[in-house]
C-alpha cells in the first residue's frame, strides 16, 4: 500500500525534521568543510563561523515553514508524494542559502551559478538525516505493528466498574466495540456464530485496552477492529462507513476526524 504510516503525521516528527535538518548541516559544515565553503563564505564582513550560523538558520526557518504547510495536508500526502515532498523541502532551503549567500555578495556572479553552488552544499549534506529519520520512523511503524499484531492473536479481559472479570475473548475475533448509554455492546466472533456482549463499562475506560490490541477510533461511539473491515467507503451524502468481511454485520460508521488513521491500518 502506499499508505504512509500514522507516525509521519505527529507533530513530534515534524519538530524532529524542523531541529535536526539545520544541525546536522551545521555540525557537518563545521567538522569536514567540503566543497571548499569556507573560501566560497569569505564573503561581506562577516567570518566563516557567522555565515555559517545564519546559514543554519535559514535552513531551520525554511524547514519549519515547509513542516507546517506538509502537516496542513499530511492527509493527502502518501509515500510517493512524500518522497518529491522531501525532496521538495531540500531544493526550497537551497533556494534560500543560495539567495542570503548571493546577496551578502553583492549580487556579483549571477543568482543561478550561486544556486547550483547552494544545492551541491546543501541536497548532498540533508540527504543523509532524511534517509535515516525515514527509515527509523518506517522501522518504529513496523515494530508497533508487529505488537498489534502479537496482541491480536491473544486474549483481552474485560472488567466491569467493579473490577469483576465478566469476559475474556481473542482480540482478532471482536468485530467492534460500540456504546450504549452506560454499557458498551462488544461484538465478536464464536468460530463461525456471532455473539455481542453488554457491559457496563464507558468507551473512554476501555480506551487504553483498545489501543494495546490495535482497536480503533472510528467514531464517537464506535471501535473497531482494523483485520476485519473489508472496505472504507463515501456515500454520496458525504457519509464514510466501515464494511465488515461477516455480512450480517451491518455498516460501522467512521467520521472524518478518524477517517486517515483508520485507512492507513487497513
Amino acid at each position: 500500500m502506499l499508505q504512509l504510516p500514522s507516525i509521519f503525521q505527529t507533530k513530534s516528527v515534524q519538530l524532529i525534521h524542523v531541529v535536526a535538518m539545520p544541525l546536522v548541516f551545521f555540525a557537518f559544515m563545521v567538522v569536514y568543510r567540503p566543497f571548499h565553503i569556507e573560501e566560497r563564505l569569505m564573503i561581506g564582513h562577516f567570518p566563516f563561523g557567522v555565515h555559517l550560523t545564519l546559514l543554519a538558520c535559514i535552513i531551520f526557518g525554511t524547514m519549519a515553514i515547509m513542516r507546517t504547510i506538509y502537516y496542513l495536508i499530511r492527509r493527502r500526502v502518501d509515500k510517493i508524494s512524500y518522497f518529491f515532498w522531501s525532496i521538495f523541502e531540500m531544493v526550497v532551503a537551497a533556494f534560500f542559502v543560495a539567495l542570503y549567500a548571493w546577496l551578502m555578495d553583492r549580487c556579483v556572479e549571477p543568482y543561478f551559478l550561486v544556486l547550483s553552488r547552494a544545492l551541491a552544499w546543501v541536497l548532498p549534506v540533508l540527504i543523509y538525516p532524511y534517509v535515516i529519520i525515514t527509515l527509523s520512523l518506517f522501522l518504529v511503524a513496523q515494530y508497533r505493528q508487529s505488537q498489534i499484531d502479537e496482541k491480536q492473536e491473544s486474549k483481552i479481559r474485560f472488567y466491569d466498574e467493579r473490577k469483576n472479570l465478566k469476559l475474556v475473548v481473542a482480540a482478532s475475533s471482536i468485530l467492534y466495540i460500540e456504546a450504549e448509554e452506560n454499557y458498551i455492546k462488544i461484538c465478536y466472533l464464536d468460530g463461525q456464530q456471532l455473539n455481542e456482549y453488554m457491559l457496563r463499562r464507558s468507551m473512554k475506560s476501555v480506551e487504553p485496552l483498545c489501543a494495546e490490541y490495535g482497536l480503533l477510533r472510528c467514531h464517537r461511539s464506535y471501535y473497531v477492529n482494523p483485520m476485519h473491515i473489508k472496505a472504507l467507503r463515501k456515500e454520496r451524502e458525504g457519509v464514510i462507513v466501515a464494511e465488515l468481511d461477516v455480512e450480517t454485520v451491518g455498516n460501522i460508521p467512521v467520521t472524518k476526524r478518524y477517517y486517515d488513521d483508520l485507512s492507513s491500518h487497513i
